[in-house]
């Protein structure tokens, strides 16, 4: 796999990770956590404005006291605001979790954030949203009750439980779904999701307009923190942590929406503690963000672009 070129954006705190990524006014907004490790009592989310040739041109920091922000995600609303999410776990002086929500901030620019808003339900972690039309979807997880509810609405106003239990231990005998992203074409809606009990492989789920009863496909292979990016009718592009030669890397795969074949593409520079990637598609350059140790054995945030021409399995298009 060929990168046009591999680029550090962020590496300020002692660790730097759980990244997104996604394009508005022009240029790129890339997230992520900053932390002094991977599950600090205390962790601020850095939001980074940069060109379409990799340069940081802005930088917003948003952090609460005594709370770890876990995992931001950004999307670009119906009537074109930035939203931004995150998992945020209140803690005590003993890093003990004292209580755990989903919040949200809102921005015009990017550059200054609304004051936080809570939605969804407590209990639940509820991971990305995706906008149809002008309502946004997003799983939210329990490890406690290996399930995933589907959630639908506006995160700013009304965020409810859209479809319970749609994937889940109990329904289909598919232990610990977890991290996961939706995509939709026509009145379809695709969903990925990983999974960390019995064979850890990561399921494919489709379901028609009102997305309130799912199929779910086994892709045979571990996937974390995943992320997809339409590319072709019924074909994705799928990032995330997977296992290669005993390693965890990140890794680009194309995924036939329909069958669930995967095809892999290639392997980012990656190793020890990484992946959590974000995808951005500018007509045919291909943005990559994540996070990985490779290098100093830190933790550090990478923006890599590639050519989408030179990287897709065209036989695999039809």
């Amino acid at each position: 796999m060929q990168l046009n070129w591999l680029k550090k954006i962020g590496n300020k705190a002692v660790h730097n990770a759980f990244v997104d990524l996604c394009e508005f006014n022009q240029q790129l907004f890339c997230c992520y956590r900053e932390a002094k490790n991977h599950i600090s009592a205390e962790a601020g989310i850095c939001i980074l404005t940069l060109n379409k040739e990799g340069k940081v041109c802005n930088i917003n920091r948003l952090k609460m006291a005594n709370v770890d922000l876990r995992d931001p995600k950004l999307s670009i609303t119906p009537d074109g605001r930035l939203l931004l999410i995150a998992y945020a776990r209140k803690t005590n002086h003993n890093n003990g979790t004292l209580s755990v929500r989903n919040l949200c901030w809102v921005s015009q620019t990017g550059h200054s954030w609304s004051s936080h808003r809570e939605f969804a339900a407590k209990g639940g972690w509820l991971w990305r949203v995706r906008w149809q039309q002008d309502i946004a979807y997003g799983f939210a997880y329990s490890k406690k009750n290996n399930t995933i509810h589907l959630y639908s609405g506006d995160p700013r106003r009304s965020f409810h439980c859209h479809q319970p239990n749609a994937l889940s231990l109990q329904k289909h005998n598919k232990g610990y779904p977890n991290e996961s992203d939706v995509l939709f074409e026509d009145d379809n809606a695709y969903a990925i999701v990983r999974r960390d009990a019995d064979s850890y492989s990561a399921q494919l789920g489709t379901s028609g307009y009102p997305y309130k009863k799912w199929q779910w496909l086994d892709l045979g292979l571990y996937i974390g923190g995943p992320v997809m990016l339409k590319i072709a009718p019924k074909v994705a592009i799928v990032a995330g942590r997977i296992i290669k030669k005993g390693k965890l890397v990140t890794g680009l795969m194309q995924l036939n929406l329909s069958n669930g074949k995967l095809f892999e593409l290639g392997i980012l520079p990656s190793a020890g503690d990484n992946s959590y990637p974000g995808l951005v598609l500018d007509g045919q350059i291909l943005y990559v963000s994540y996070y990985s140790s490779h290098q100093d054995n830190k933790s550090s945030v990478y923006l890599a672009q590639l050519d989408l021409s030179l990287l897709i399995n065209k036989d695999e298009l039809a």
